[in-house]
């Protein structure tokens, strides 16, 4: 049987799960435990960062660097060191992949160096844990690896997973039908069972496969440039307009007045000397608070997916700016504009969107791309610079009438094909 690896086509999918309150618990036990020993992995490290600093030699120092070097070097290990992991209910691969997961974040820092080294994690209401999957050694060779492992389909409304159990699961009937008809090579690898802050549970599956996930869109021999702004969403280089939704500013006023509401509790808890944590009311405000700003999430989501599907669907070739929105947002009178409309989640999608779907999508320098005129090429710079606000503008040099937005993604579209006929690729358009 191949590993995961091995297989060529990846995929996720997320289930929504209606675990029992006895499985509850067991996975807010499992999600707490994966967080001590992550936060004791950090805690660890610093410890020897700093003990291995010391100048001279001496032995209580030495044996205590020995001491944890040893004790969370392994798994198996942690759990000697730790001994409450050992207890009934503990799942036995959580802890492995925690430590996969904490080696894998400092090589991610090592890779990009932007990225920040590994840091404590904090309580926050939601818990979560990864564990892996085991295929039996005697699987028969015909049979499915969604049926057969540790973590396994039991009907279309029912899952298995390791020390939960039998569960019952949630999805929309395509992906339902998608997944039932999945290649027989298909293997489950590793799972992420998790509660989100209003109770909400969810269990996410890594998939792999030799056959494709997905069918590829037919070639529509077309290319498209796209300027993302705030103004409206997008606009493309062959005249579509996408207009902002603001899903953020439609409930702004109502999740303030929620925020105002637990931050009362808060404050007249730690009044009367109660923890606020204890708080029946202020955790009953902090559920309504946080289900309004998973409505917001959840419709942004759903938005991106769709202007992504319709976009790659339309276009073989797809370019965008790519935008520093880390710099964009040092712009205080715009930034809650720019993270309510999230560019740089709606350009990931779009990117795997494309990728699944067989077709190409590429970021390209934004540099100019609004004050250039698209058909001259003439930069507007010093006085004549255009200001943001402008939306349309006559180029100095030929005289052209032009709409802001639609001459940059035009702007956008040339030089994502300049790229490409540089690499020595020709589209058919």
């Amino acid at each position: 049987m191949k590993t995961m690896s091995e297989l060529f086509f990846h995929r996720g999918i997320i289930l929504t799960i209606y675990p029992s309150n006895r499985q509850k618990q067991i996975i807010r036990q499992n999600g707490s435990s994966a967080r001590f020993v992550y936060n004791r992995l950090v805690a660890v490290s610093e410890e020897l960062y700093r003990l291995r600093k010391t100048a001279t030699y001496l032995k209580p120092v030495q044996d205590r660097i020995d001491y944890l070097e040893t004790a969370y070097s392994s798994a198996k290990n942690i759990v000697n060191a730790i001994p409450f992991l050992a207890e009934k209910g503990i799942d036995s691969d959580m802890i492995g992949n925690v430590k996969r997961n904490y080696a894998n974040a400092w090589k991610k820092f090592r890779k990009y160096p932007n990225a920040g080294i590994p840091t404590f994690h904090k309580k926050d209401g939601t818990y979560s844990y990864q564990t892996s999957n085991h295929y039996q050694l005697s699987r028969k060779p015909n049979s499915k690896g969604l049926y057969d492992g540790s973590i396994r389909f039991l009907d279309k409304n029912h899952i298995n997973l390791p020390v939960l159990g039998k569960i019952r699961f949630k999805c929309s009937k395509k992906e339902i039908e998608a997944l039932f008809n999945f290649p027989d090579d298909v293997r489950i690898g590793t799972c992420r069972i998790s509660i989100d802050n209003i109770g909400r549970c969810y269990v996410s599956l890594s998939l792999a496969s030799d056959t494709p996930f997905y069918e590829v869109f037919p070639e529509t021999h077309t290319a498209c440039g796209i300027d993302l702004n705030l103004t409206n969403f997008l606009y493309c280089s062959d005249g579509t307009q996408i207009d902002n939704p603001k899903f953020g500013r439609s409930l702004k006023d109502k999740l303030a007045k929620e925020q105002r509401k637990l931050s009362l509790k808060r404050n007249r808890a730690e009044k009367e000397g109660r923890n606020f944590y204890d708080s029946k009311n202020y955790q009953k405000q902090k559920k309504k608070v946080s289900a309004l700003q998973k409505k917001i999430a959840r419709r942004r989501s759903d938005f991106h997916w769709n202007t992504a599907n319709d976009l790659v669907k339309s276009h073989d070739y797809i370019f965008a700016e790519d935008l520093k929105v880390k710099n964009l947002l040092k712009n205080h009178k715009l930034a809650y504009a720019i993270t309510d409309v999230s560019w740089s989640e709606f350009l990931q999608k779009l990117s795997w969107t494309a990728e699944k779907r067989g077709k190409s999508f590429l970021k390209v320098n934004p540099k100019n791309t609004t004050q250039t005129c698209s058909e001259c090429g003439y930069i507007c710079s010093g006085e004549k610079h255009i200001k943001l606000g402008i939306e349309d503008w006559i180029c100095p040099n030929c005289g052209t009438h032009h709409i802001r937005d639609y001459n940059a993604s035009k702007n956008i579209l040339a030089i994502g094909l300049n790229i490409l006929k540089s690499a020595g690729i020709t589209p058919e358009l």
